[in-house]
């Protein structure tokens, strides 16, 4: 298959005024979204391979550098995984790519902590009661394991900091809908690396147990109210502590 671009319309002499004409797409990013949208209507599958770099070259009728610059494009996406001596393969969507903006946006002070933790408490809350209804057997096992964990390991920061980030995980996924999961732990991965200062974390540690404690026994019970109220007074803790948890990353 040889890739054709479709023309431009000629911009009138207003529209030249008013904006720089738009630039026609590269190549590889033509190929990239011709790619995208065969691997979907084929109903490729994590872990599926994708035809070798001769066979791509051939089938879209350009070159391997465009190929592999296309292939880089998927990666960034999170769509396939590129292996020396094993080719394209279908990822799995992690979020990955979705961590990497939030982190830049906070790095570039382009949002607050406070701003991503809004949008946590909105969306979470809802999730929250959820889970309270349709949580199953193996998600209370998760969430009281992550507890204790927590009480076994209470001057451990890193261990702490990783059952926190989990117990939230398990109550999202308990919601039982994975756009939750793939919306939300994005979200609390990069608040995760937001925590640099340990003691003040540590510090704060009784108080997230109690309240993490609060939000499993309203999902025990399947109390979707209690439930919601629950992880509100959690979150809008953790928002009112912000300046004593991630210093430097209060509202400007």
């Amino acid at each position: 298959m040889v890739l054709s671009q479709a023309p431009i319309p000629a911009a009138s002499s207003a529209q030249t005024r008013a904006a720089p004409p738009e630039r026609p797409p590269r190549l590889p990013d033509v190929v990239a979204e011709r790619l995208q949208n065969d691997l979907l209507a084929q109903g490729l599958r994590p872990g599926d391979r994708l035809p070798t770099e001769p066979q791509l070259v051939e089938r879209y009728g350009v070159s391997r550098t465009v190929i592999r610059e296309a292939g880089r494009i998927l990666e960034q996406r999170g769509l396939v995984d590129i292996r020396p001596g094993r080719g394209m393969t279908v990822s799995t969507p992690d979020g990955s790519a979705i961590v990497q903006h939030y982190s830049l946006m906070l790095g570039m002070n382009a949002t607050t902590f406070q701003q991503l933790m809004e949008t946590r408490l909105i969306i979470e809350v809802e999730v929250t009661a959820l889970a309270a209804a349709r949580r199953t057997d193996e998600d209370l096992d998760e969430l009281r394991a992550s507890l204790g964990r927590v009480e076994r390991h209470m001057s451990d920061y890193q261990v702490c900091l990783e059952e926190d980030v989990r117990f939230h995980e398990v109550v999202t996924r308990a919601g039982g809908n994975p756009f939750f999961s793939w919306f939300m732990d994005p979200v609390n991965t990069c608040l995760r690396e937001s925590y640099k200062d340990a003691g003040s974390f540590l510090a704060s540690l009784p108080q997230t147990l109690a309240e993490h404690g609060a939000i499993l026994e309203a999902i025990a019970a399947g109390d979707s109210n209690a439930a919601r109220e629950a992880s509100r007074a959690h979150l809008n803790r953790v928002v009112s502590q912000q300046d004593e948890l991630v210093p430097g990353r209060s509202p400007r």
